[in-house]
């Protein structure tokens, strides 16, 4: 529930790009780099027009952060989306991790790194 909270917040507080960049982190860590989302998704989960969206994912892929082509979007350098996003991203993160019984969630990209294999 915190993190409901912390995504309200953020929506209200954060400009787009850092509010966009939330978004695309927090898919990218629960999926995979290739994020199908359609900007029509998008501008609804971030409660903006589609023309926004478009103006924000322009300049995330200018920054050589991503990449996008009809309704998917390639995650290609995390730690710029790392310094575009707001400190929300952080939160929410905890805060969803938190709710898998108080253990960390562990990602796709996570689980498919050799010492997360070698360590179970």
């Amino acid at each position: 529930m915190a993190h409901v909270q912390q995504i309200t917040a953020c929506n209200a507080l954060h400009d787009l790009v850092s509010r966009l960049s939330r978004v695309l982190l927090l898919s990218a860590d629960r999926c995979a780099d290739d994020i199908q989302l359609s900007q029509e998704a998008l501008a609804e989960m971030l409660g903006v027009r589609r023309s926004s969206v478009t103006a924000a994912a322009t300049m995330l892929r200018d920054t050589g952060a991503i990449d996008y082509r009809r309704a998917v979007i390639k995650v290609l350098d995390r730690e710029k989306l790392h310094e575009m996003v707001c400190e929300c991203y952080s939160t929410i993160r905890s805060a969803i991790d938190m709710g898998f019984n108080g253990a960390r969630a562990v990602s796709r990209r996570e689980l498919s790194l050799p010492q997360a294999r070698t360590s179970r």
